[in-house]
């Protein structure tokens, strides 16, 4: 299960006031700093078999590494999210089936890479799309500036991600922080966010970048209800 916080700048000068702090470049690991430019694109059945369930299917694009995830919601309190997650990484960049004619859901269970989430659920939602074709409903630009902290006795990855979602004709900015666990308690995690919303101006992000996609559609009358 991935378990991450969500935290989104209220102000425009927050990334640099956190890149500027020296207090935080102290929680930094030696040498963990990556940069990476990220394009995610989001795909549904046209009757929107996954959106209706809470689950997406992506397929993102990170700098020169290319992946295929599934993720199902399950909880998210006060920017603290929670979701069962797998993905399957694309050695030669390429889907392995144009998306109108489906994802082969074998092929995916076979290769799914997950953090001992349960492989009933997973097959619960690949049957339900089996031989549908997809459609690409959103996407999501930005840049994601990534590093590995400590704080207390735990390890996290911590990314400001800076860019923009789309759906339809309507566009919405990206400017956000995401804490992921990687190793250790997460109180840890919960006690950063405190003092990263502290320090930053930060306020607790309910919604995930698919869930802010689908308010755009649905501003523009493309969820059929949901």
């Amino acid at each position: 299960m991935e378990t991450e916080l969500k935290l989104r700048f209220t102000h425009p000068d927050g990334p640099g006031r956190l890149l500027d702090d020296p207090w935080f470049h102290q929680l930094v690991m030696p040498d963990s700093s990556v940069d990476t430019d990220m394009f995610s694109r989001y795909f549904d059945t046209p009757d929107q078999i996954l959106t209706s369930r809470q689950t997406l299917l992506r397929i993102r694009k990170e700098g020169d590494r290319n992946t295929v995830t599934v993720k199902l919601g399950v909880k998210a309190d006060n920017g603290l999210h929670q979701r069962l997650e797998w993905t399957v990484e694309l050695p030669d960049g390429d889907w392995p089936a144009e998306p109108e004619t489906g994802l082969d859901i074998n092929w995916f269970q076979k290769y799914a890479v997950s953090d001992g989430d349960p492989d009933d659920q997973l097959r619960m939602i690949l049957e339900m799309i089996e031989g549908r074709p997809l459609v690409e409903i959103c996407q999501a630009r930005f840049i994601r500036k990534a590093y590995d902290v400590g704080f207390g006795s735990t390890l996290m990855e911590l990314a400001l991600d800076q860019g923009e979602i789309s759906a339809g004709s309507l566009a919405d900015a990206i400017s956000e922080l995401e804490v992921e666990l990687k190793e250790g308690d997460v109180r840890d995690l919960i006690a950063l966010g405190a003092e990263l919303i502290r320090r930053y101006d930060l306020v607790p992000e309910p919604q995930s970048k698919y869930s802010r996609c689908l308010e755009l559609l649905r501003q523009q009358g493309g969820l059929h209800g949901i």
